[in-house]
C-alpha cells in the first residue's frame, strides 16, 4: 500500500511510549500470583492478546511502575534480529494486573484520529518493519530498539475510514486462514481414520 500522500506523524505525537519493567535477575514464577508478565515470546504478529491465563504469574508484585498494561495498548517487541522480528499486537484484555517486561514496549495511543489496531498493523507491515530496522542499534545478530528512536518514528496516518478498511481486510484474511487451517485438520483426521480402519480390519 502507498502511504506517501498521507499525513505522517511521529509516534510521540499520537501516543505515549512506555518501556517494559526491568526485573532484577530472572523472573520467578508462581503457580498463582497476583500479577502476570507479558514477554516478547507472548507476542505474535497481529494476533490480539485476550487470554492472560497463558502468561507467567509472579511470586511477588513489582514496585511502583508505569509498565502495567491497559486495554487496547499496542505491545511491540523491543529486541530482535532482522525483518519481522520487531512484531506487535494489541492487548485487548480487561485485566489490569498484567505488566510488560523489558523486552516489550507499550504504545498507548492518545490521538482519537489514530486507531491502535491500525498502528499495530502498520508496524507489522513490510514498510513498518523496514522503517523500524532503520532506527535499531546493535549488530546483525541482536538489535535493540531505543524508546527515543521509537518515539521519533514517523508513521502514515490515513483518514479513519481507510484505517477501518485496512483493519477489516486484515480480519477477513485471518478468518480465511482459520477456515483453511480447519479444513486441513479435517482432511488429516480423515486420512488418520482411514489408516486406523485399514489396520484394525
Amino acid at each position: 500500500m502507498q502511504y506517501t500522500h498521507y499525513m505522517h506523524k511521529k509516534i510521540q505525537e499520537v501516543a505515549q511510549v512506555i518501556s517494559g519493567y526491568t526485573f532484577r535477575g530472572a523472573i520467578e514464577k508462581a503457580l498463582k500470583g497476583s500479577v502476570s508478565v507479558l514477554q516478547a515470546t507472548n507476542i505474535k504478529s497481529g494476533i490480539d492478546i485476550s487470554d492472560t491465563s497463558v502468561l507467567i504469574s509472579l511470586s511477588e508484585e513489582p514496585g511502583r511502575t508505569l509498565s502495567y498494561l491497559e486495554k487496547n495498548d499496542i505491545v511491540l517487541v523491543s529486541r530482535g534480529s532482522g525483518q519481522g522480528s520487531f512484531r506487535s499486537c494489541l492487548f485487548v484484555s480487561e485485566e489490569r494486573n498484567v505488566i510488560a517486561s523489558s523486552s516489550v514496549f507499550i504504545i498507548r495511543v492518545k490521538d482519537v484520529t489514530v486507531l491502535p489496531k491500525y498502528l499495530s498493523l502498520y508496524l507489522n507491515s513490510d514498510d513498518g518493519q523496514k522503517e523500524i530496522l532503520q532506527i535499531v542499534t546493535g549488530g546483525s545478530y541482536l538489535q535493540s530498539l531505543l524508546r527515543r528512536s521509537l518515539e521519533d518514528l514517523k508513521v502514515p496516518i490515513p483518514p479513519i475510514g481507510i484505517q477501518k478498511s485496512i483493519i477489516a481486510l486484515n480480519e477477513n484474511i485471518q478468518e480465511q486462514e482459520k477456515i483453511v487451517k480447519r479444513k486441513s485438520i479435517i482432511k488429516q483426521n480423515i486420512i488418520n481414520s482411514t489408516f486406523k480402519n485399514l489396520i484394525n480390519k
